[in-house]
């Protein structure tokens, strides 16, 4: 467990030799900024991969969702218009994945690279490749701000990893899905799992910390446009997860050691 953290350290050391003006405090404290999407991002794929499953699809995932809170926003909406649009597409997502993987059990690689292809699709379609202005000020203030003196980021992606962290060490739902990893999905099912449920609801997790992260960068960017999101996040947040290590194999993984891996990314 403490392998993430020292290769973190590691990093720090070396490059406070080579580069010192890295390692000020202004400059740590922005990196945790940008780091915070990454972790809330990475923190679904890391539910997913608990499972033994992958989530192919939560970057451009991110991006429709930006797409779609932002310009439901434009036709006189208000913000909680839009955070309803983004909630909506996020667990809508999550729904799809679930049940291609859970009840029609295809593989979460090929399920997810469908619905990758056809979210990027949407998001192309919904956006007209323009590209959309964030105007109001509370959203912006959500991706900016800050609260005490710590970024309204940090404070959300704190609090996502607080209750990700007592849902998957301190619930039936987290036993359930460290099972679903550690052996076969058969012999879960057989210990009275009711599997095809529970990958359901892993993959809403997953599309509701999706849908937070659109939120996020949509408010820290202030300008949404097709390509915000794809597969660039999507692999920094699976390698958050990794250096953190979460097994891509499934069964093994921690929302500390993802947290340290986002800000490794």
């Amino acid at each position: 467990a403490a392998a993430p953290l020292a290769l973190l350290l590691i990093i720090l050391a070396v490059v406070a030799i080579v580069e010192p003006r890295v390692v000020h405090l202004s400059n740590l404290k922005e990196v945790v900024i940008q780091a915070s999407p990454i972790a809330i991002l990475a923190l679904g794929a890391m539910v997913v991969l608990l499972t033994g499953g992958i989530d192919l699809s939560a970057g451009f995932g991110v991006a429709m969702v930006a797409v779609a809170m932002v310009g439901s926003m434009g036709f006189d909406g208000g913000l909680v218009q839009g955070l309803v649009v983004a909630l909506c597409f996020g667990l809508g997502l999550g729904l799809v994945n679930g049940l291609l993987v859970g009840v029609v059990r295809i593989p979460a690689f090929i399920a997810t690279l469908a619905t990758f292809t056809a979210v990027q699709g949407v998001t192309l379609l919904k956006a007209k490749d323009a590209m959309l202005i964030v105007s109001d000020p509370t959203l912006l203030r959500i991706g900016t701000g800050s609260v005490a003196g710590i970024s309204f980021p940090v404070v959300i992606a704190t609090g996502v990893a607080l209750v990700m962290a007592v849902l998957l060490r301190m619930t039936r739902f987290g036993l359930r899905t460290y099972a679903l990893g550690s052996g076969e999905p058969d012999a879960a099912r057989l210990s009275g799992v009711p599997v095809a449920r529970h990958l359901v609801m892993v993959y809403l997790l997953a599309g509701l910390l999706t849908a937070i992260t659109g939120v996020l960068i949509a408010g820290r960017s202030g300008v949404v446009a097709p390509n915000i999101g794809g597969v660039s996040l999507l692999l920094d947040a699976i390698a958050a997860t990794v250096l953190g290590g979460t097994s891509i194999y499934g069964g093994r993984g921690t929302v500390w050691g993802t947290l340290v891996g986002a800000v490794i990314i």
